[in-house]
């Protein structure tokens, strides 16, 4: 076992350390990506399901009409807003729209592999572009005309942003975590459990960059705050009317379950 730990060892640093071309990555790159795309694009023709079917009846309303529906529907609005000029430029079939989807889910793989190489090095980040490419979730969710595969690519450049711009302190890089942060809650709602993260991480492990933090923060609620009002009301009227609301019972219950 050690010496399979000091061989895997080696090779980690030997692939941290070699000059490797920038055209040789992207070429790689670009193979994982066709394995993924192979195995992501087999039902893009699939029906739709009801979130699905919301999803297109939504994006078919007038753009300023949108954001007002979306109080009963319990999503923020980036997504169908997107969804809406996509539909008039591609029509509203399932393959049409699940091809949004899919588009987000291949570029998780090089955005993948940039934030894990800027956290661990080169190998973490070609460890992490071959598990995007094959990851199920990601592969169900190209398919599915939601907003989930562009959430999941959002929280990738939010991740490699924080990183750069406030662990770092590059500070080049915090407009790129503000608009990526801003991007992800206009897109979902758990983009704030992404916010609540990157506060203990700042606690944790960047202090020392807290002026930072404190800039990309204070702007990131500034772009955001005219939506706070809508996810109020959301919050309170569960953002699913056909719901009820959790208890506190519900909530310890729902990880077992």
């Amino acid at each position: 076992m050690t010496t399979a730990t000091q061989t895997l060892e080696r090779i980690r640093v030997g692939l941290d350390t070699a000059e490797i071309p920038r055209w040789a990555t992207a070429a790689v790159l670009g193979a994982i990506c066709a394995i993924s795309l192979w195995l992501r694009s087999r039902v893009l023709g699939e029906g739709f399901w009801i979130d699905e079917g919301i999803s297109v009846g939504i994006a078919h309303h007038h753009l300023t009409a949108i954001p007002h529906l979306l109080r009963e529907d319990g999503s923020p609005p980036l997504y169908y807003l997107l969804l809406h000029f996509w539909i008039g430029w591609f029509g509203d079939g399932e393959r049409a729209t699940h091809v949004l989807s899919l588009i987000p889910a291949l570029a998780c793989i090089p955005v993948g592999y940039w934030t894990a190489r800027a956290l661990f090095g080169r190998t973490a980040g070609w460890v992490c572009a071959a598990l995007v490419a094959v990851d199920p979730y990601l592969t169900y969710y190209a398919q599915e005309t939601r907003m989930y595969t562009l959430a999941a690519l959002l929280s990738l450049v939010v991740t490699g942003a924080f990183v750069r711009g406030v662990v770092e302190g590059r500070r080049r890089f915090l407009p790129l975590l503000v608009i990526s942060l801003d991007t992800l809650l206009y897109t979902h709602n758990w983009g704030l459990f992404l916010c609540a993260g990157l506060a203990v991480a700042t606690i944790c492990f960047a202090r020392a960059h807290w002026r930072e933090a404190l800039f990309a923060g204070v702007a990131v609620v500034v772009v955001y705050a005219p939506w706070l009002p809508t996810l109020l009301y959301q919050a309170k009227h569960t953002g699913a009317p056909w719901a009820l609301r959790p208890g506190f019972y519900a909530l310890v219950l729902a990880p077992g379950s």
